[in-house]
């Protein structure tokens, strides 16, 4: 069995964010925050969670994301990380 790379849960988290934004931002650079730099609304953020569950099945976002949220350390960069740590058996 083989487990992604946090580079891979990167390039599918950008995937799903520039579907979101319909391809507005071709360019997105890990550093960016959903709320400040996407300003992704309630609804956005919605999708962008639904995304993420439909490619990594049993995997939520939404503690991750009230932690980084209120100080703009919700980034893609940061959501790879996370993700990448749940995706990753512990040994």
């Amino acid at each position: 069995m083989t487990f992604p790379l946090r580079a891979d849960v990167a390039k599918h988290i950008i995937s799903v964010c520039q579907s979101i934004d319909e391809n507005k931002t071709p360019d997105l650079a890990m550093n960016v925050s959903l709320t400040r730099t996407l300003a992704f609304d309630s609804l956005k953020l919605m999708q962008f969670f639904a995304g993420v569950e439909q490619l990594y099945p049993g995997i939520a976002l939404e503690d991750w994301f009230v932690e980084h949220s209120a100080d703009g350390r919700d980034t893609l960069d940061s959501a790879a990380a996370y993700l990448a740590r749940l995706l990753t058996p512990s040994s």
